[in-house]
């Protein structure tokens, strides 16, 4: 999140457009290849997956460090690296959610909980390792990384879990058919995606594109208030997955997510109006934190929805929602800021939000969805 835009705008000192066309070649690749990756994840047992693929993953960061050492550093290595990782993430994702319903067993809320719990912690610590490139030097920070890239395939080596069964193989591109009908016919987990697909076009664009123009433009701040303002925010992620955790979890799950998103329009809708800088650390603090419970929830409803044969694929038109929505409501913010002002724009993430939220909670019985209840996908699947 910090090492590699550090690269590209401070060492390179590349110009705002090609800073990026760099940063949108490392999440470009998913949009193509997650749903592939889904195909490999059922197919093949996901633990020797990610065991292979964090091998691969620790590769671009040692060589990226060797050509750093020598001062060879280029904006087309800096593309290649990006699209690189971007492949490789595209495939771990739905190997490592598949996965995690092997190890949950009948926890996947809790340790969905745990597993977010545990990524926005070490993001924020990863977030701090990267403000030491100016005084350290890029190298040892991600040769540090790379290191730790590889330590990942010895974790999933260390994983016990029953022995992996694979399904029946097709054609890929029947197989993502198939996972895309269950989704469409699932009354579980269609109402997630829709959301999820929600809150990439309005929060992950508002997060991305507004929050920083906000803090530059109202508040007439820079890199340390705006990286101020994204850590408060992972905090709150933090804070409410542990208190979920503290209290074994939410028995209404679909009412959990419903509230948590409607709460994020209700916490920007005073950003309309201009607050004080204390104010806004506040709201994106507790903006945090509903987002924290939203992706707990939702990502727990899908797990336990998904049947097993189909779950890698499922879980990879799960992550699609959000990758889909995020660039669209990125660029589309960018635009409305530039028409209207930062203040202004806050309005399209609180209406937006609101209606989406409003016509799931009334057209679809996730307000009253329970853990572990049988699911359309799993009675479709078994048919």
């Amino acid at each position: 999140m910090v090492l590699f835009p550090w690269l590209v705008a401070v060492l390179l000192h590349e110009s705002a457009d090609r800073v990026g066309l760099a940063q949108m070649c490392g999440s470009l690749p998913a949009l193509f290849l997650i749903l592939f990756g889904g195909v490999v994840g059922d197919r093949f047992d996901q633990r020797r997956i990610l065991m292979a693929l964090h091998v691969l993953a620790a590769l671009p960061p040692f060589a990226m460090a060797i050509i750093l050492g020598t001062g060879d550093l280029a904006y087309g290595v800096l593309i290649g690296y990006a699209l690189i990782n971007g492949i490789v993430g595209a495939f771990v994702q739905p190997a490592r959610d598949a996965l995690l319903s092997r190890v949950a067993g009948d926890r996947v809320q809790r340790t969905v909980t745990l597993m977010i719990a545990m990524q926005f912690g070490v993001q924020i610590l990863g977030i701090g390792l990267g403000s030491l490139a100016d005084r350290v030097g890029a190298v040892p920070l991600i040769a540090t990384q790379a290191t730790i890239m590889a330590a990942g395939a010895f974790a999933a080596w260390r994983i016990r879990v029953e022995p992996f069964v694979p399904g029946e193989r097709r054609h890929p591109l029947r197989e993502i058919g198939e996972a895309l009908g269950i989704v469409v016919r699932s009354e579980r987990i269609l109402p997630v995606v829709v959301l999820t697909f929600a809150i990439g076009l309005f929060f992950a664009g508002a997060f991305s594109v507004l929050i920083p123009l906000i803090v530059r433009d109202v508040y007439h701040g820079g890199a340390r208030e705006i990286g101020f303002a994204y850590v408060l925010n992972m905090i709150g992620t933090v804070a409410v997955t542990a208190l979920l955790l503290a209290r074994g979890g939410v028995a209404r799950p679909g009412r959990a997510v419903i509230v948590g998103l409607a709460s994020g329009s209700v916490l920007l809708f005073p950003i309309v109006f201009g607050v004080s800088i204390e104010v806004f650390y506040l709201l994106i603090f507790l903006w945090g934190a509903g987002g924290g419970i939203t992706m707990s929830m939702t990502r727990s409803i899908v797990q336990e929805a998904a049947p097993p044969s189909h779950r890698a694929r499922i879980m990879a038109v799960y992550s699609l929602g959000m990758m889909g929505g995020l660039p669209v409501g990125a660029a589309a913010m960018g635009f409305v800021i530039r028409a209207f002002g930062p203040l202004n724009a806050a309005w399209v993430p609180v209406v937006g939000m609101a209606v989406v939220v409003a016509w799931v909670a009334m057209t679809t019985n996730l307000w009253g969805l329970v853990p572990h209840a049988p699911s359309s996908a799993r009675m479709i699947a078994t048919k």
